[in-house]
């Protein structure tokens, strides 16, 4: 007799189970997450923007790729800020689909003179856009013109900058020489600036931009051509001042003050005979004296003295004094 075999009701049901693969998921969104570091200026006659288009979704999943980006500009309207109004005034600026870090310039002439506000955001593969991104205000500045007739002028105080062009402001960049790029020295409020910094004996490069400032971020220029210079010293030291004769045993005595220039190096003494023409008298003396043993008594002398410092430049001789030689 064949036998059967029967299943009670649990055991059956907890067979069947076994297969069941639960709810079925609801379908992606496909939602792009927002973009949140959008940033950008404005320089010259244009309007350069950069931000971070990701693939990632709201979902937490991983896209292909983007449909689209939508970025948008408009005038920031009186009242106070409301998104439908700024949207419903704003222009579409065209950028081909694109993911990671994009880069975008559009024309600033529409909109020189005027606020504006920009957002963007992107578009998923099914259409549906994420959120718009942080809101970037810029004022559009016009008539950007870069600095023109750059002039450079070697100083004892440092090199000396100063040029033609609109204001408000400039920003200085330098170059010195052994450096690979520019850095910003400064910003000038006029169209002149001395740099303290520059050391005698290294050649610099400098480049200047016209900057309005106004709003998160200033407005600038393009950059003017760089000009340059080889900061030597060409720069006599100051004369020395408190010159002083009086007659010695046989001698006619010099004294003056100092000199005070970290440079300084020697004094050279001139001397001439009644009405003469000034003569160097020896060399020069690492001092603030000199005795002249050369002086024939009962003659009339008159003495001057200039500085000279390391580098071989001489000042103008003091003012002459007279005496007549012991």
């Amino acid at each position: 007799m064949p036998h059967r075999l029967y299943l009670t009701a649990p055991l059956f049901l907890a067979l069947a189970g076994c297969g069941y693969v639960g709810d079925p998921m609801p379908p992606a969104l496909n939602i792009p997450v927002q973009i949140e570091d959008l940033r950008g200026i404005q320089r010259g006659s244009k309007i350069y923007l950069t931000f971070t288009a990701s693939l990632e979704t709201t979902d937490k999943l991983i896209l292909k790729t983007l449909s689209g980006l939508e970025l948008r500009i408009g005038v920031n309207q009186p009242g106070g800020f409301d998104m439908d109004r700024w949207l419903a005034s704003t222009t579409r600026i065209d950028v081909p689909p694109a993911s990671g870090e994009v880069r975008v310039e559009t024309p600033s002439a529409p909109w020189e003179g005027k606020e504006v506000i920009l957002a963007v955001r992107s578009i998923g593969p099914t259409g549906r856009p994420a959120r718009w991104s942080n809101l970037l205000v810029l004022n559009v500045a016009a008539g950007l013109k870069p600095p023109q007739e750059i002039t450079l002028t070697g100083t004892p105080k440092g090199v000396y900058l100063q040029w033609k062009g609109d204001g408000p402001q400039w920003r200085i960049w330098r170059q010195a020489e052994g450096e690979k790029e520019p850095t910003v020295l400064g910003i000038a409020g006029e169209p002149g600036w001395l740099d303290q910094t520059a050391e005698i004996g290294i050649s610099y490069s400098y480049t200047l931009q016209q900057v309005v400032p106004g709003g998160p971020v200033p407005a600038e220029s393009d950059l003017s051509k760089t000009v340059s210079i080889r900061h030597d010293d060409h720069f006599p030291p100051a004369t020395p001042s408190g010159l002083a004769a009086v007659a010695g045993l046989k001698t006619v005595e010099l004294n003056w003050d100092r000199n005070t220039e970290p440079d300084w190096k020697a004094c050279q003494v001139y001397r001439a005979e009644g009405d003469g023409p000034l003569q160097k008298l020896g060399a020069p003396v690492a001092a603030a004296a000199f005795s002249d043993t050369t002086a024939v008594s009962g003659k009339k002398y008159r003495y001057a003295v200039s500085s000279i410092d390391e580098s071989g430049n001489e000042s103008e001789p003091s003012t002459p004094v007279e005496i007549v030689a012991p």
